[in-house]
C-alpha cells in the first residue's frame, strides 16, 4: 500500500471504532502511537579538529559535540568498539504510517477474536468442578477484563461475552484482519 492509502485504511479503521463500545481501543491505540517506538542508538562523542574550542561551550553546543549513531547501521565489530567508547542509549522515533495501521489491525484482532477465545478457556475453567465439590458454589457466567486501577481512560473497559460472538464469526474476523494485514505488508 502507498501512504495514502495506508493513512486511508487508519482513518477507516479509527471511524469504524469510534462511538462504539469498542473506542477504548483507539485510546490505547493513540497513547501507544504517541509513545513511539523504541529504538538502541550509541552516544557517542563526534571527533574533533585541533583547535576547536571545548570550554565555556553553551549547553546546546556541548550537546552537538554529540551523536546518537543507529546501532543498526553499524557492523558487529564497529558496534563493539562504539560501545565501549559510547553509550547505549534508547530512542525513540514516531511510527511510520504501516506501523500505525498494523498496530490498529492487531489491537482489533486482540479483542474480537483473541478476549473472546480467552474468555471461553476461562470460564471452562471456572466451570470446572473440583474433586469434592458439592454443587454449592456458584458458576460464572461471564468474564468482565477492566483496566488497572489509575487507568487514563474512563471507556477503558468492555465486556465480552465469548458465546454473542459465535467462532464463526470470530474466524471470519480474524481471516479479514490477515487480508489487511498482508495487503498493509506490500
Amino acid at each position: 500500500m502507498n501512504p495514502f492509502e495506508l493513512r486511508r485504511t487508519e482513518q477507516e479503521l479509527r471511524e469504524a471504532l469510534q462511538g462504539t463500545a469498542l473506542a477504548w481501543v483507539l485510546d490505547d491505540v493513540d497513547a501507544a502511537i504517541a509513545a513511539g517506538v523504541p529504538e538502541e542508538k550509541i552516544l557517542r562523542r563526534r571527533p574533533q579538529r585541533r583547535g576547536e574550542e571545548s570550554r565555556g561551550a553553551t549547553p546546546a553546543a556541548a550537546a552537538l559535540r554529540y551523536e546518537a549513531v543507529d546501532r543498526n547501521l553499524l557492523g558487529a565489530s564497529e558496534y563493539e568498539a562504539s560501545r565501549k567508547r559510547g553509550t547505549l542509549v534508547i530512542a525513540t522515533r514516531a511510527m511510520t504510517d504501516q506501523e500505525r495501521v498494523q498496530l490498529l489491525l492487531d489491537a482489533v484482532r486482540r479483542v474480537l477474536v483473541e478476549l473472546p477465545e480467552i474468555e471461553l478457556e476461562t470460564l471452562k475453567t471456572l466451570w470446572a468442578q473440583p474433586d469434592g465439590d458439592d454443587g454449592r458454589r456458584s458458576v460464572a457466567e461471564g468474564v468482565v477484563f477492566e483496566p488497572a486501577e489509575g487507568a487514563r481512560s474512563s471507556r477503558s473497559w468492555t465486556e465480552i461475552m465469548a458465546d454473542r460472538v459465535p467462532m464463526e464469526r470470530r474466524e471470519r474476523v480474524s481471516h479479514l484482519v490477515a487480508e489487511v494485514s498482508r495487503e498493509v505488508q506490500r
